[in-house]
């Protein structure tokens, strides 16, 4: 621009020299539809082609000029007697946003220049975020310039034209330095090409990671399908050191241990069936009925702490005014108990075959000797029984008994008073040349006798205390009185079952009661 304003001599400028030409040329060419006009203005004649804004000789920025947005250059020079000024206009028309665009590598959508606020409030914040915020919309972005009002100079932003990115012409022109190749470019290439590689390579053993995890899992979803079913002796092939091999061999150990506490269950349920149809044969072994007495009632009852029991009590009825009274606890618990207690029944039934001749019949003494013997080293040398057996004769009142190591049994007055009945030897099994002592006792009208086995003082509440004699003399004490023998057992058998209420007892029950009218 200055040597055009140098060819301005004085007051005079030619507009036709080759200079003015040259530049108007070259303005047109760089920037079509630009326009240049050099103006004389006379220093004796005020001019105002200028607004009141602009108060120095010199202006080159961007303008908005009656809707029109363009870049305006404005120089003014003195001279003698005159102003010489120059303008350069470059309007923010189609042509020019075009040549732009098209060197950016860059589209443009819309050339109508608008007041940024009133684009904002069209578009609203969803079409701003979209446009200039995620990658690869397809919304045009618009390009906001700053530009003086020519008449307020006021500045003011206006979106002058929307545009739309091309991304290929951008990376195009990042990969040249000039009209060289960027040295960033084979190395980006390289790393492109690895990574491109190393996805190829986890992609294909993913695949083959996921068919053999897919395939190993079907293959276990059939065994455990077949597993439900009851087939227990399938098993998966392992095809691997791996952790799905690991898998698959802890799933045929688990088959394996299921097939085994499948073979225990079914051992279980027989042995229990068995047990089952032994409580119903023992349940015949005790008495169906008891003996009728002139003067007299006895009854009694046992509660097993399993499932079949190992005391056993029994009656001998002699004839309607005598009556023999077993009451026995078996060692040991369970079937084996269970055993012996039978045993012991069948000895004692069968030293008692002749019941109806007294002379022919053992003395209690004798009946427990008899039974010690038959029982000796029967069942080992360990095993033993404890035993109470009486001979009661209501024609004179007359109890003959024997104690062989059992619970002494509870004597109730006719007044209630309770007291322990006397005596004690060994338990029969233990020694075959134990003797047993017979003891007497004269029993009145009113009075009561319970012989019972050692589960019923054993047994234990919720605080892991015993029921004890204490509390079953304390209890006989509390007794009705004129109560039957049946009523005592079964009042007992109550408040025993009300102490050990929620608690598993580990020991069998017995009681037998006899009550003299």
């Amino acid at each position: 621009m200055d040597p055009v304003l140098d060819r301005a001599q004085g007051c005079q400028y030619a507009s036709d020299s080759a200079l003015f030409t040259a530049f108007t040329e070259h303005l047109n060419a760089t920037w079509p539809g630009s326009q240049g006009i050099v103006t004389i203005l006379s220093t004796a004649v005020p001019h105002n082609f200028d607004p009141p804004w602009l108060d120095t000789p010199s202006f080159a920025g961007v303008v908005e000029d009656r809707g029109r947005s363009e870049i305006r250059f404005i120089r003014t020079v003195r001279r003698e007697g005159c102003f010489v000024r120059i303008i350069v206009r470059i309007p923010l028309a189609e042509l020019f946003l075009n040549q732009i665009s098209s060197a950016a590598g860059m589209e443009v959508v819309d050339v109508k220049p608008v007041l940024l606020n009133p684009y904002r409030r069209d578009e609203g914040i969803a079409g701003e975020v979209e446009a200039n915020f995620i990658p690869g919309s397809s919304r045009p972005v618009p390009v906001v310039v700053v530009a003086r009002n020519w008449d307020t100079g006021a500045p003011e932003s206006w979106v002058i034209c929307q545009i739309r990115p091309s991304y290929s012409r951008t990376i195009e022109d990042l990969s040249r330095m000039g009209l060289r190749r960027a040295s960033w470019v084979s190395p980006l290439i390289t790393v492109a090409f690895t990574l491109i590689l190393i996805y190829a390579c986890g992609t294909f053993l993913s695949l083959r990671l996921s068919r053999r995890i897919v395939t190993v899992i079907d293959t276990m979803s059939h065994a455990a399908h077949q597993i439900g079913m009851g087939d227990f002796s399938i098993r998966v092939s392992v095809t691997g050191e791996d952790q799905l091999g690991s898998l698959v061999a802890s799933f045929n150990a688990m088959t394996s241990h299921l097939e085994g506490l499948r073979e225990q269950d079914r051992s279980r349920v027989a042995l229990e069936r068995d047990i089952t149809l032994a409580r119903e044969v023992q349940q015949y072994l005790y008495p169906r009925t008891v003996p009728a007495l002139l003067g007299a009632t006895v009854w009694g009852m046992t509660r097993p702490a399993r499932i079949v029991s190992g005391d056993l009590y029994d009656f001998f009825s002699f004839s309607n005014k005598e009556v023999g009274l077993l009451c026995a606890d078996v060692s040991g618990k369970g079937m084996s108990a269970a055993l012996m207690m039978a045993h012991l029944q069948a000895v004692a039934h069968g030293r008692m075959l002749t019941l109806d001749q007294p002379r022919a019949r053992p003395s209690p003494s004798a009946f427990a000797a008899m039974l010690n013997h038959d029982l000796c080293g029967r069942f080992g040398d360990n095993r033993y029984a404890t035993m109470f057996y009486g001979e009661y004769d209501s024609a004179n009142g007359l109890l003959r008994y024997v104690n062989a190591g059992h619970c002494q049994p509870i004597f109730i007055s006719a007044a209630g008073e309770v007291t322990a009945l006397p005596g004690g030897d060994l338990p029969i099994g233990l020694f075959i040349d134990t003797t047993y002592r017979e003891l007497q006792l004269t029993v009145s009208r009113g009075c009561a006798i319970v012989m019972y086995s050692d589960g019923l003082v054993d047994a234990l509440n919720s605080r892991g205390e015993e029921f004890g004699e204490e509390r079953l003399a304390d209890y006989c004490r509390s007794l009705p009185k004129g109560s039957t023998a049946q009523e005592i057992c079964a009042s007992l058998s109550q408040r025993v079952a009300e102490w050990s209420a929620g608690v598993e007892q580990f020991d069998d029950t017995t009681i037998l009661a006899l009550r003299i009218d």
